[in-house]
């Protein structure tokens, strides 16, 4: 805690297997906190971590800690072309569509992220699988490449345990991922689909160890359906009305009234996995993270 020798103690599994969100604004620290936590979750050989980065900055933060890539380069190219062929397809009337074609994609796709799950969750040399998305745009292919992830994760999970493991699954800039309905357009069935697979997972993942960790600049542009089953809120720097508003209830309104006013590597935290019962503001100490990142951009 600021300005004294007493801790602030957070218990991982509570905080994973019950979700955690870290929220604030870009430069408050909240991206290496993150990165941080996801390396402390990382320290239980029993833990592994699935990445969805739209930012591109996992892998090169990561390096030291062997990525595992979910689908082969060959493969990924061909699942690309199975999504943007399904979009195409399925704007044709019904009568115009390949019945065949669509089912014949749409088994490749759930065979392919199979082998490619399993294989990580199998896997004794790495503990982290980065799924890195191609554009940052809320394409109907893309959201629909999230979406099959994770129900094939959650099939998995469901009937198999994740081979004895517990699983977090990380949503960076997750605001993209899942948005709140009002930044959707009601038509856009791709991303009601996603927002249901995630929420499939956010209700019920607990009874089979998997967990999120939600990272975001602004609750308002987050689903609530998602964010609300988030048991750990971490916050740093926040400045707009409806995140004051949102994080009131967790942390009380004299508390959120704070926010604004929080300096670097500052946060207040509540939930489930703190020691505390009462919200609190700490102090992230200064971690220094690998030069990996530019190393492999030199």
């Amino acid at each position: 805690m600021p300005n004294t020798n007493f801790p602030v103690i957070i218990n991982k599994e509570l905080a994973l297997t019950h979700h955690t969100a870290v929220l604030g604004v870009t430069g408050t620290g909240k991206s290496v906190f993150s990165r941080n936590l996801i390396r402390e979750y990382l320290k239980d050989k029993s833990i592994k971590a699935i990445c969805i980065d739209f930012t591109g900055e996992y892998r090169g933060k990561f390096t030291d800690l062997n990525p595992f890539k979910l689908v082969s380069d060959a493969k990924e190219i061909k699942l690309y072309e199975a999504f943007e062929w399904i979009s195409k397809e399925l704007e044709k009337f019904g009568n115009q569509q390949s019945k065949e074609g669509l089912k014949k994609c749409d088994d490749f796709i759930k065979e392919t992220l199979k082998e490619g799950l399993d294989a990580f969750l199998k896997s004794e040399d790495s503990q982290l699988c980065l799924f890195e998305l191609p554009d940052v745009s809320n394409t109907a292919s893309i959201l629909e490449y999230t979406r099959q992830l994770f129900k094939a994760l959650f099939n998995i999970a469901k009937n198999d345990r994740c081979y004895g493991h517990k699983v977090c699954v990380v949503l960076e800039e997750a605001h993209t991922v899942i948005p709140e309905w009002n930044f959707v357009g009601i038509s856009d069935k791709s991303s009601h689909s996603l927002l249901n697979s995630i929420a499939q997972i956010a209700l019920q993942g607990r009874k089979y160890d998997v967990g999120l960790l939600v990272i975001a600049q602004r609750t308002a542009n987050v689903s609530k359906t998602v964010l609300t089953q988030c048991n750990t809120i971490i916050s740093f720097q926040e400045f707009d009305k409806t995140s004051s508003e949102f994080l009131s209830n967790y942390f009380g309104q004299g508390i959120a009234n704070v926010l604004p006013n929080l300096r670097f590597r500052q946060a207040i935290a509540a939930g489930k996995a703190l020691k505390s019962n009462v919200p609190m503001i700490f102090e992230v100490p200064e971690i220094t993270e690998p030069e990996i990142a530019d190393t492999a951009e030199e």
